[in-house]
């Protein structure tokens, strides 16, 4: 069976959303969604080990591979994301070579610098051999690495030829505080955005983006993009719930009287 690492290295076009919700429950919906993937994202909500270890298990009922964002570079955390099943790591603030290794070097075994036990999760509770379970997990597991920052354009090709990583990972609103930029309009960002897609495609490696409308994707398809974040959990609810609202509005012709939130 392909891996969804597999296709991101091959950059097939793949289509995922963020768990802000730190709720088994929402991450099994989000499986049956047709999504390719989810990332619980412990640096912008409130993850900690234990709500990963239920939403992964929430995931994988649903059979939608779960990554993990964590809040910073902690080797030892995720070390324990990948052990409870986690598929990645989309690693924020990336900056250079030397930040990208390290990520390596904490996520795969054959690096000398994770911790393995063969009674996690991952290592299906003791059943595969160990030597086969850490190449599997070496095989599998895919790191992204966010560029959000303006110092890590001058060493995007330091970043995106470091043996592990999988994808450059554009985070527009870091990236644009830190260019000093107004919005994903500004040329400012627009000419960073397109810098990282060039470095990609140079290195042979996926370049991903995150959007809040599905509307973008044509564009960024045509820059080279192939892997896409689109939304929340939470903005999924908000957009429907303002809609439901509108089309009610407009259903028993309340016109401007009825207050849309």
């Amino acid at each position: 069976m392909t891996s969804l690492r597999e296709r991101i290295r091959r950059r097939e076009p793949i289509l995922g959303t963020f768990l802000k919700s730190a709720s088994h429950h929402v991450a099994e919906v989000l499986g049956r969604a047709g999504l390719d993937f989810i990332i619980a994202d412990a640096e912008h909500a409130p993850f900690g080990i234990g709500e990963i270890d239920r939403v992964v298990l929430g995931a994988r009922s649903a059979d939608i591979p779960c990554f993990v964002r964590p809040a910073d570079h902690s080797p030892a955390f995720i070390g324990q994301c990948l052990d409870l099943g986690a598929e990645g790591i989309v690693a924020p603030h990336v900056i250079d070579g030397d930040g990208a290794a390290d990520l390596v070097a904490a996520m795969k075994y054959a690096k000398g610098r994770r911790g393995f036990s063969p009674s996690t999760r991952a290592a299906d509770f003791g059943g595969h051999a160990a030597g086969m379970q850490r190449a599997q997990a070496d095989a599998r597991s895919s790191l992204w690495c966010q560029i959000e920052d303006k110092s890590a354009l001058s060493r995007l090709d330091d970043i995106a030829r470091t043996d592990g990583v999988d994808c450059l990972f554009v985070g527009r609103a870091d990236l644009a505080m830190s260019l000093g930029a107004e919005g994903n309009g500004d040329p400012r960002l627009i000419e960073a955005v397109a810098t990282v897609a060039q470095a990609a495609k140079r290195n042979a490696i996926a370049f991903g983006i995150f959007i809040t409308d599905a509307g973008e994707i044509p564009e960024f398809l045509q820059m080279g993009a192939s892997v896409f974040v689109c939304g929340s959990d939470q903005s999924y609810l908000i957009g429907q719930g303002r809609a439901n609202r509108t089309a009610f509005a407009h259903a028993i012709g309340a016109g401007g009287t009825v207050t849309l939130v």
